[in-house]
């Protein structure tokens, strides 16, 4: 369940309308609905402001045998970060990680850890197509780990679930060499579904909560 890292970062919906909006993804483990993630997002003249909530548990008989809790709030300016706050409960294990633009570079702090990260830095900012595939590194904002990423198309097929299909343009983004994370938007690429293998080959799934 540790590759649920990967997955609590940085969500946005992309804005043409609204100055604000929140999307609800439901999650699932196999079959099995497990919690949610939501995503906040705010978009002001110069910059966007991002809250993130998650909340994961894995019931096993009767007792808890994971439990996964996570909040985000970050600013973007031009298309980078530039500052974030991050807490995480990963069943048990407390994180944190904060992050301000400096004319050097992204500082960016754990626990155990302080480093500048040079340049534009990007999160794993599912909203924006075009912004992974531009990015040769993403930082997952749960650890402050600063990784080679890749985004490739795929053919276009809906993710089905339940009797329901899931977006229509379909990509994959390959983390660190051993992580892989499937990507649904619809036609105009709003993000709809995600779908990745966990610990014993388990699917982790995000259906987008309709209306």
């Amino acid at each position: 369940m540790k590759h649920i890292a990967w997955l609590i970062l940085l969500t946005w919906l992309p804005l043409t309308q609204a100055e604000e909006s929140v999307i609800t993804f439901d999650v699932y483990l196999d079959d099995s609905p497990i919690g949610f993630h939501r995503v906040n997002v705010e978009r002001l003249e110069k910059e966007k402001r991002v809250r993130v909530e998650a909340d994961m548990k894995v019931d096993f008989l009767f007792f808890t045998a994971f439990s996964y809790q996570h909040e985000a709030n970050e600013r973007w300016q031009e298309g980078c970060i530039v500052q974030l706050d991050t807490s995480t409960n990963d069943d048990g294990e407390q994180l944190k990680v904060s992050g301000t633009r400096t004319e050097k570079g992204l500082e960016v702090v754990t626990q155990s850890d302080r480093k500048l990260i040079d340049g534009c830095v990007h999160t794993f900012a599912y909203w924006d197509v075009n912004l992974l595939s531009s990015a040769s590194h993403l930082l997952n904002t749960q650890n402050g780990d600063y990784q080679p990423a890749r985004l490739t198309r795929q053919d276009s097929q809906p993710l089905q679930f339940n009797g329901e299909a899931f977006g229509s343009k379909r990509y994959r983004l390959e983390v660190g060499g051993d992580v892989a994370i499937n990507l649904w938007y619809s036609e105009d690429y709003q993000w709809q579904a995600l779908e990745t293998e966990v610990a014993g080959g388990r699917k982790l799934r995000y259906l987008r909560r309709q209306g």
